[in-house]
């Protein structure tokens, strides 16, 4: 019985170490749009679909954010780069369409939001800023219009203020792009006090609460570049000054403080470097400085609990350890994780037996790959599920950093600027055009092939020095019968001495074991099983093994590489196991003797 040196685990992607030194468990570059999946098995990556309808022009999605409202209903917004800023809408029949929210925020900016809470409408807020001395401010409410007249608007259903819209202060709605002022009906289906003439517009048209702008808040000379929330505080800075401005908490527009400050009030920090992000951690805001630094805020009461203290203190960090944008900045389970100016990937977290927050390197197997990757447009950072998930815009890529398994997975090819989470889906915002796609669904990238490659590390069987040769190849999974399976074996560094191609086609009935299923009486027991139900899941994929002869094409090599590859539409693949049945050739290596 011939032996097959067989590869059969899995450790992940590595690009670091050279791929010929490499161990044989590992994929290599050259991979891409497959993933190991929780099965330990290699598989072509799902497609992805798109969420209404395809993207016109080319204004991509420049930042997001997805709201989960204390009322329970999702509001999911994105913010094309010329500065429209859309909410999600979901029709009675299930169709998607991105709604425009407000125009004319600052073209190309990454429009940063924050959630506060309000006291006086009981529910919570969605505030943004866009580098300008603006605030913004919206409520989360969208309803449908069931009848109007010249003065008043009426929906069905729950009461207005149920809804979300607002019931003090100066208020509007919007309806089909006009917007109507609104005095008093928000306890009632009906609204009251509309002005303009509101009779002229539709039945069943779209109303939803009008933005509210605050301006100069925390100063006319502040560029309101990022936000945050914390224990309802507002923190907003500019990327250009080193001052953080905090609000009071009940009062998202107001930074004041007296000079003693009292519990609730506003607060002024100023940094050692101008700060590009923030997040929360434990119980205090972490902040990212420009390019270096790493800040933690603490608040502390005066022993009669009338005064207290905002401070902040520098973490210990080195050279080029700060966060290179707040989108690369975010939160896994009980740490911060960001992209550095480093370019790597660290954490930052309590570590055990050590008080302090401490930095954490992920990135170091995949040091080659982030080293040449294009950073122009800041990669974005998103948790989801137990894995990182980052996107590189300028490179079209995707990188997933499994948590559970701790390794790397293949870059995937994919054109995303920004992460959502969308009823409790990953999904993807374009950076290509103003779109939307629900990612890792389907068997093709809306329609089109998914190029995918697994490519393995070298294998030189230990003896480097030495020819090897072997006359067939075993091959081991699952696949689905329109897809074919291209395995390629390079001989030598590159394909030097010879590439062998051989197609492991899902429609040769030679190599496929499929589920054959008979659960009928008299096949098995009365009571062992429900009738009409089968012992193995059912699946479109049928197992292959397969031994590929090479006898013709067999050379002498030092090391080998084989990899598997498809692009097609609708491919469906997986990989168990790999391997030749190698032996030491009795051919002298004469031609590297010098």
């Amino acid at each position: 019985m011939k032996k097959f040196e067989l590869v059969e685990k899995y450790k992940g992607y590595i690009n670091k170490k050279d791929v010929t030194n490499t161990d044989s468990e590992f994929l290599v570059p050259g991979s891409q749009n497959v993933l190991i999946n929780d099965a330990d098995k290699i598989q072509i990556r799902k497609g992805f679909t798109l969420d209404g309808v395809a993207g016109s022009g080319s204004n991509p999605i420049v930042s997001s954010y997805d709201w989960n409202t204390s009322t329970g209903v999702e509001r999911n917004l994105r913010v094309t780069n010329a500065g429209v800023l859309e909410y999600r809408y979901v029709d009675s029949l299930g169709a998607v369409t991105y709604r425009t929210l407000l125009s004319g925020l600052t073209a190309s900016f990454i429009v940063q939001f924050a959630e506060w809470w309000s006291s006086t409408e009981v529910i919570d807020h969605l505030l943004c800023v866009d580098g300008t001395a603006n605030m913004y401010m919206w409520s989360g409410a969208v309803a449908t219009l069931t009848s109007n007249t010249t003065t008043t608007l009426t929906k069905s259903g729950t009461t207005w203020a149920e809804d979300r819209f607002l019931t003090a202060g100066t208020r509007s709605v919007v309806i089909n792009g006009t917007t109507y002022a609104y005095t008093g009906g928000e306890s009632t289906t009906t609204l009251t006090g509309v002005t303009p003439d509101a009779s002229g517009e539709a039945v069943s048209s779209i109303v939803h609460q009008s933005i509210r702008t605050t301006a100069n808040q925390p100063g006319s000379a502040v560029d309101n570049d990022i936000i945050l929330t914390d224990k309802n505080h507002v923190y907003i800075a500019d990327l250009k000054r080193r001052d953080v401005f905090v609000s009071k908490n009940t009062n998202y527009a107001d930074f004041t403080f007296s000079s003693l400050r009292i519990p609730s009030e506003g607060a002024l920090l100023t940094l050692d470097s101008p700060p590009i992000g923030f997040v929360t951690q434990e119980n205090s805001v972490y902040i990212s400085g420009s390019k270096d630094d790493w800040y933690q805020t603490k608040f502390t009461l005066s022993d009669d609990l009338t005064k207290e203290t905002l401070s902040v203190e520098k973490l210990k960090s080195g050279p080029g350890q700060g966060a290179i944008a707040q989108s690369a900045i975010g939160k896994i389970k009980n740490s911060v994780i960001f992209f550095s100016n480093e370019r790597t990937v660290d954490t930052l977290g309590r570590i055990e037996n050590i008080d302090t927050p401490q930095a954490k390197p992920l990135s170091d197997p995949i040091k080659l790959e982030l080293d040449n990757y294009s950073i122009t447009i800041r990669p974005h950072i998103l948790y989801f599920k137990n894995k990182t998930y980052i996107a590189f815009p300028s490179e079209g890529r995707v990188l997933i950093y499994d948590h559970e398994k701790q390794f790397w997975q293949p870059p995937q090819i994919l054109a995303i600027r920004r992460f959502a989470i969308i009823g409790g889906e990953l999904y993807g915002h374009s950076s290509q055009t103003n779109e939307t796609v629900k990612l890792f669904t389907g068997t093709s990238d809306n329609s089109n092939p998914i190029s995918a490659t697994a490519a393995f590390a070298y294998r030189n069987y230990g003896r480097p020095d030495w020819k090897k040769i072997f006359n067939e190849w075993f091959s081991e999974g699952y696949i689905s019968s329109n897809t074919k399976l291209t395995m390629a074996l390079k001989y030598d560094f590159g394909g030097f001495t010879s590439i062998v191609e051989k197609v492991i086609d899902g429609t040769n009935e030679g190599i496929l074991f499929s589920t054959t299923t008979d659960n009928s009486i008299g096949k098995v027991p009365l009571g062992s099983l429900p009738l009409g139900s089968v012992t193995d899941s059912p699946s479109n994929l049928s197992k292959f093994r397969v031994i590929h002869e090479v006898t013709k094409n067999a050379q002498d090599f030092y090391e080998i590489q084989v990899l598997y590859q498809s692009d097609q539409i609708d491919a469906e693949w997986e990989l168990l196991r790999t391997g030749g049945n190698i032996t030491l050739s009795t051919n002298d290596n004469i031609e590297i003797k010098d």
